[in-house]
């Protein structure tokens, strides 16, 4: 089917969302197909397809299902659901036929590539979810100046309302921003610098005000244990960072700390293993560290460390590949082991970030669950759905990055909005079957 010599059609029916077909040959430019034929022929009225990202995907008016019976192809009326997300799933009337198979006239981005191809008789099965796939909370970034002038302090504290009105009742709050020595943070009369789009206010106690008023949960956290996230740093400089940094923790922890909405510290180290050599021990000796000195100062607070599904490479020269099972249980299973007063892993998924494909992510979630027991964009709602879909067949909580750029409903931007009422008639929706 339009496939260059190494790349096999048969991966996108192998049962292993890590291959992929891609066609090159005879040259990249459409049109191109791919599908399945069977000897005998089979009654079937769906077909799923899983590309390797959107821009591999086919452009929205770019596609048609075609099936062949007796050895001629007719177009199929074919309707997709989630044409916003990498996983389309085609519907029509039931038809009997020998082959079925996508044809794809126009390109979204790249050329296609696909790294499954399911056929159903009626619908694909449903997943097997642990919760309900709804969003639990928001990380809450502040390092953006324009927000300060967007939003006063009763505007702040409306915003809480808003990410309480659609269910979400956790707050991560970044309070530091900068790296390598140079921070600033939102805090009023801390030992690090205030950032001038804030001075003057204290953007965390109305939020955490509000946050107590409604029984939200809320997690503070700042930067990287030293500051630093890559070997080699002169040793002098960083033992200055981490205690310029240790200071601002105990001064957060006391301005802040009689909130009953404060219940956790979100530990700021979304470390890639690379900029470690792959080696756990150094990154896991600094996050023990900062999770046993927070532990200290407040026993009673939960300690999050992020996982991010970056990209590996093996060698510092050599190419870098998406993350999967094999290279998470080689990092960070002895990671995890090496770092006791972490409470909770949180995975960083990567549909939003572009670390991991989605089709990688339920994967990688998997194979994390059993090793522990350009610019501004918003998802359109199918993309988040999808995700969140992934996320509760393995996840006990889910919280999305980054609410005031990407959900709220009153940041001016269009999509944001957009994305907040369909999440609400989504989860509202949802809400009625659960």
């Amino acid at each position: 089917m339009n496939s260059g010599p190494t790349v096999s059609p048969a991966l996108v029916n192998d049962g292993d969302m890590t291959t992929w077909w891609g066609s090159n040959e005879p040259t990249t430019d459409p049109p191109k197909d791919i599908g399945i034929e069977w000897e005998e022929a089979r009654t079937f009225s769906c077909v799923r397809v899983h590309f390797f990202s959107m821009g591999y995907a086919p452009a929205v008016d770019g596609w048609s299902i075609q099936a062949m019976s007796d050895g001629v192809f007719s177009e199929l009326p074919a309707t997709v659901d989630n044409a916003d997300c990498p996983r389309w799933t085609f519907r029509f009337p039931p038809v009997t036929a020998e082959l079925v198979r996508l044809v794809v006239t126009a390109y979204a981005g790249s050329r296609p590539a696909v790294r499954e191809f399911e056929v159903y008789e009626q619908s694909p099965p449903a997943a097997q979810l642990r919760r309900a796939p709804l969003l639990d909370g928001a990380f809450w970034a502040f390092h953006y100046a324009h927000w300060a002038e967007h939003w006063d302090d009763a505007a702040l504290a409306d915003e809480v309302d808003h990410a309480h009105a659609i269910g979400l009742d956790t707050l991560m709050l970044y309070t530091v921003t900068g790296r390598d020595g140079d921070y600033s943070t939102v805090m009023p009369d801390a030992p690090l610098r205030q950032m001038e789009a804030w001075a003057g206010r204290d953007p965390l106690e109305v939020i955490l005000s509000r946050a107590d008023e409604l029984g939200m949960r809320a997690y503070l956290g700042d930067a990287p244990p030293t500051g630093y996230s890559l070997l080699g740093e002169q040793q002098e400089v960083v033992a200055e960072s981490r205690e310029r940094l240790d200071a601002y923790r105990r001064a957060l922890l006391e301005r802040y700390g009689a909130h009953p909405s404060l219940v956790g510290y979100y530990l700021n180290f979304e470390l890639c293993p690379a900029n470690f050599g792959n080696d756990p021990a150094e990154p896991a000796r600094q996050a023990q560290q900062l999770a046993a000195f927070i532990s200290a100062l407040r026993p009673d607070l939960e300690i999050v460390l992020p996982l991010g599904l970056y990209r590996w490479r093996d060698t510092p020269e050599g190419d870098w590949r998406f993350v999967g099972p094999e290279e998470l249980r080689a990092f960070w299973r002895p990671f995890i082991a090496m770092v006791p007063d972490v409470d909770v892993v949180m995975v960083i998924d990567g549909p939003g970030t572009g670390l991991s494909p989605l089709a990688l992510t339920d994967l990688n979630q998997a194979a994390v669950r059993a090793i522990r027991g350009k610019g501004y964009y918003s998802f359109p709602i199918g993309r988040l759905v999808a995700s969140i879909e992934v996320a509760a067949q393995h996840a006990d909580h889910l919280v999305t990055f980054d609410y005031p750029n990407y959900l709220s409903p009153t940041n001016g931007r269009e999509k944001s909005q957009r994305l907040y009422e369909d999440y609400r008639t989504y989860r509202n929706t949802l809400l009625g079957r659960w």
